[in-house]
């Protein structure tokens, strides 16, 4: 046997070797940075939902302040009377919808 036949078939295993190693670093990198994307774009979706969220908050807030700070003249009772008794005038007409 020949002296460059034999370091060649050693190059040959450890050629192999590294290539299968790097074969298997590429996929499971590859992998990896999918499943990553995966959940980041999961934890966004849940970011926005949740600011969503906040900003409804927000805007109730702001209707109860608003609410909080209304003079109790008449006008209040009224909106209050219709929109939380659902009372009305006995003079108005009122219209029935099934659409809430």
């Amino acid at each position: 046997m020949k002296k460059n036949e034999y370091f060649s078939k050693k190059k040959s295993k450890v050629y192999i070797a590294v290539s299968a190693f790097l074969i298997f670093f590429l996929i499971f990198s590859l992998v990896y940075f999918l499943w990553s994307l995966m959940r980041y774009n999961e934890a966004m979706e849940k970011k926005e939902e949740k600011e969503a969220y906040v900003a409804e908050l927000k805007n109730e807030i702001q209707r109860l302040e608003y609410m909080l700070d209304a003079p109790l003249d008449d006008e209040f009772k009224i909106r209050i009377a219709r929109e939380k008794l659902g009372m009305c005038f006995p003079d108005e007409i009122i219209f029935y919808s099934n659409y809430d």
